[in-house]
């Protein structure tokens, strides 16, 4: 291997390294879960093949308001399916699912930033590279 390759290898496997000490530092008490629980105002889903997975606090958000949200993560905007089910822990669990996911989304995260405005921070890949984009949508 050529000291370019070995940059270049070194250079992803130091950003897949990043990624899952960011990911796992949101393990345990301060799992997308653990957050909606004590913020209402946040949520977060998961997303493997063409569905996303996550749960949110019904004090802060409706179903039919999730739902709009996650559609806007959907690169054509429309959803496949879209389902609720209530968790023994107060949240809601969601599922949705989606032809193609905005940016290659892996792992999304949605704030209220105000009365009207949520932040949407999407987190993919691209080519073997981390991408990260943000949506600031109504909601």
């Amino acid at each position: 291997m050529t000291y370019p390759d070995r940059l270049v290898l070194s250079t992803r496997l130091g950003l897949c390294a990043g990624l899952m000490l960011a990911l796992g530092a949101c393990g345990g008490g301060t799992s997308g879960a653990g957050i909606a629980t004590s913020n209402p105002n946040f949520f977060s889903g998961s997303v493997s093949e063409a569905t996303m997975t996550g749960s949110f606090n019904p004090a802060g958000y409706s179903a039919a308001q999730v739902q709009g949200l996650v559609s806007q993560v959907c690169a054509d905007g429309g959803l496949a399916g879209f389902g609720t089910a209530p968790r023994e822990d107060g949240l809601t669990g969601f599922s949705a699912s989606c032809a193609t996911w905005r940016d290659n989304a892996r792992a999304v995260e949605f704030e209220r930033t105000g009365p009207q405005s949520v932040m949407i921070e999407i987190t993919g890949s691209s080519s073997g590279n981390m991408t990260y984009s943000r949506i600031e949508a109504q909601g």
